[in-house]
């Protein structure tokens, strides 16, 4: 009887012989290498890569450019779908965050600032305001997509630094109302604030100085200051949830630019397919489809910069993926 590690080999060495031999070097190489020689875009190892990772059995059958060509364009047809539905679940979850800081912060905070402005106690209404505004936005996005993805990270750290320091403000206010100078009742209370996620001295004081002068000046007591730190949080709700529209409004956009682009990649692909239309018509076609990509980046770069960009990695990946199949396609004639 034979031991079992020969029998477990003369298994191994079967499979081996009947197992797909894998995509053709031949050809792939032959097209890769014209990317090395001519500095096409986007590069001989990417070429590679892409045509013997992508999709193996396609690129095991591919009998020339064409047969290439329609892998890269699969590829970039399944991407323009996931970052349809990436586009989907981020404008849902911010039209969330706008809810819960236009509705449920923003009835909080304006509750409270009519408590102290009639003299009572705001009770616990900015705590309530943090946990439903900034913290309840934060947590909403980052447990899906991480911090990558978290388009109001700093509004929300902002919000929420605001919200904590009114509510905090809002606690020291006193049963009565002792009287002292405006800068020494700031002073002495943005010295004695001390709870976590505190921003420091300086913070509390530029809030209190900044927002509304002319009642900082006038400030008589504790609850003039509260007052003020309420009302700065409630103009940053608003300039929140006016940022958000616009943000939604970009999304919007880019998810139109990426219908486009869908649109235009599902045609190169019927013409590659189906080979009724010269490789230079499908090239032309997932050339400009790559532009629609480039578009959706411009638009989430404009209103905040290039670094808030959360859609930058998947806009140049499906920029790059159509590219390269566009090139592959333009090989096809010559």
């Amino acid at each position: 009887m034979q031991p079992l590690a020969a029998i477990l080999a003369s298994v191994l060495l079967a499979a081996a012989a009947m197992a797909d031999p894998g995509p053709s070097p031949a050809i792939i190489d032959a097209t890769c290498s014209v990317f090395a020689k001519t500095c096409a875009y986007p590069s001989h190892d990417y070429c590679v890569n892409v045509l013997s990772t992508s999709d193996p059995a396609s690129a095991a059958s591919a009998k020339d450019e064409r047969d290439l060509a329609i892998i890269p364009a699969n590829a970039t047809a399944h991407n323009v779908t996931r970052t349809v539905d990436l586009i989907d679940d981020l404008s849902h979850e911010l039209a969330r965050c706008s809810e819960s800081y236009a509705r449920d912060m923003g009835g909080k905070v304006a509750s409270a600032l009519g408590d102290l402005v009639a003299g009572r106690k705001p009770g616990d209404k900015l705590l309530d305001a943090y946990n439903l505004g900034p913290s309840n936005c934060t947590l909403a996005v980052m447990l899906r997509w991480g911090y990558s993805k978290n388009l109001l990270a700093h509004e929300n750290s902002a919000n929420a630094a605001l919200v904590l320091l009114a509510r905090n403000i809002a606690r020291l206010v006193p049963n009565s109302n002792r009287t002292a100078s405006p800068a020494a009742i700031m002073n002495s209370m943005c010295s004695s604030l001390l709870y976590n996620m505190y921003p420091g001295y300086d913070y509390c004081v530029g809030v209190l100085s900044s927002d509304d002068p002319a009642a900082a000046a006038a400030a008589r007591n504790t609850r003039d200051l509260a007052i003020i730190a309420a009302n700065a949080t409630a103009h940053s709700i608003t300039s929140t949830v006016k940022l958000i529209g616009g943000l939604l409004s970009d999304l919007a956009e880019c998810k139109v630019s990426y219908g486009r682009m869908g649109s235009t990649v599902d045609g190169a692909l019927g013409d590659l397919v189906a080979g009724h239309d010269a490789p230079a018509g499908a090239a032309s076609k997932l050339g400009d489809a790559a532009g629609d990509a480039l578009s959706c980046d411009m638009v989430m770069s404009r209103r905040r910069g290039a670094a808030k960009n959360v859609l930058h990695q998947e806009n140049w990946h499906n920029f790059v993926s159509a590219r390269f199949a566009s090139n592959i396609a333009f090989l096809e004639d010559y």
